[in-house]
């Protein structure tokens, strides 16, 4: 939701990463990993999800998801309008083009508003995570400046501002986060680890780089900025690249883009290379998925694997070539057209 460092939003919503050398050289331009998936087409459990919003706000009908104070999350689909909001919206433009026009719009928005509170939910907790909020800290106030700290362009797809529900959701979340970090016992390296990978032509940002410690380690806590390899290897345990995940479940996708990140050349930031972290990163061969809910965690690891890899590069070459043709006309050859004689 909100830009990176050394990132920028297209026109069309696709998110670019500059790389400018700070020892001098060219620039380069690389999608992101996120862009690169939507470029090549949505992934059908989201299309999915998105249509059903669409045929709820026709029909009227609402998946309600009731966030309780402790986390409950309760689902339950129900017709909440009868005749819906739609229905008498499209009877009073009796036809009318301009009005119809409106009323499109208007359902384009309003089907795609549970999706966008879900990223600012998500958005929100991620923010919390990264700056080590205890969760009792949670409160309406600071959703609330959390929440006017986003870009226009995020708050403008929010109607209702930040709602009770809201609150629930970042504050149990963190309480979850919390409880996770008190029984997997790990070590945050890095957060926030932004990542290069110019031959291949992408880049993002990886939510942590963390240590796991070994087996009944004791021993004093090192300073973050000072951790490198050479003690990682005389301590042990495992390095893993982390991404906090907030979705209703975990997909394919999300370990396709932890592969991304694992495979990058290096970590750098406003052009210059973090040689440390790059260290690091490049001995990094374990992955994991951190699913924070209101009412649950999970850590899902996995090795790095050389076909998941093969897999991503293929999407960023069809991505790569699709947003240099984003129109056929300059793969065609030769142009025949004619236009056939009315009948008589």
């Amino acid at each position: 939701m909100s830009n990176p460092k050394n990132a920028s939003i297209s026109g069309e919503g696709f998110r670019f990463y500059r790389w400018d050398p700070a020892e001098g050289g060219e620039p380069t331009d690389v999608l992101s990993v996120t862009s690169i998936r939507r470029l090549c087409g949505e992934p059908y459990v989201l299309v999915r999800w998105q249509i059903g919003n669409v045929i709820d706000t026709i029909l009227g009908t609402q998946k309600q998801t009731t966030i309780g104070p402790r986390g409950g999350v309760t689902e339950k689909r129900q017709v909440f309008e009868f005749p819906s909001e739609f229905a008498k919206k499209y009877d009073a433009t009796a036809g009318e083009q301009g009005a119809i026009d409106s009323v499109r719009k208007w359902l384009s928005d309003t089907a795609d508003e549970p999706r966008n509170i879900a990223a600012i939910r998500g958005t929100i907790t991620h923010e919390a995570i990264e700056k080590n909020v205890d969760w009792t800290r949670i409160e309406q106030a600071y959703v609330e400046s959390a929440f006017a700290g986003l870009s226009n362009r995020d708050k403008s797809k929010v109607k209702d501002g930040v709602r009770f529900e809201d609150v629930n959701f970042v504050r149990n979340s963190l309480r979850q986060y919390w409880d996770m970090r008190a029984n997997v016992p790990m070590f945050i390296i890095a957060r926030e680890v932004q990542v290069f990978n110019l031959t291949a032509g992408y880049a993002g940002s990886a939510d942590a780089l963390a240590w796991l410690l070994p087996d009944g380690y004791d021993g004093p806590m090192p300073k973050a900025e000072t951790f490198t390899l050479d003690m990682f290897r005389a301590l042990g345990g495992e390095l893993a690249l982390l991404d906090w995940k907030t979705s209703k479940g975990v997909y394919t996708d999300q370990v396709v883009q932890a592969h991304a990140y694992m495979a990058a050349e290096f970590v750098g930031t406003n052009g210059i290379i973090d040689h440390r972290l790059t260290e690091l990163l490049n001995a990094t061969m374990l992955g994991g998925l951190v699913h924070i809910r209101p009412n649950s965690w999970a850590v899902h690891l996995f090795d790095f694997n050389q076909s998941v890899l093969r897999a991503f590069l293929g999407s960023v070459a069809f991505a790569r070539f699709l947003a240099t043709y984003p129109e056929p006309d300059t793969l065609f050859t030769a142009n025949y057209s004619g236009s056939a004689p009315e009948g008589e």
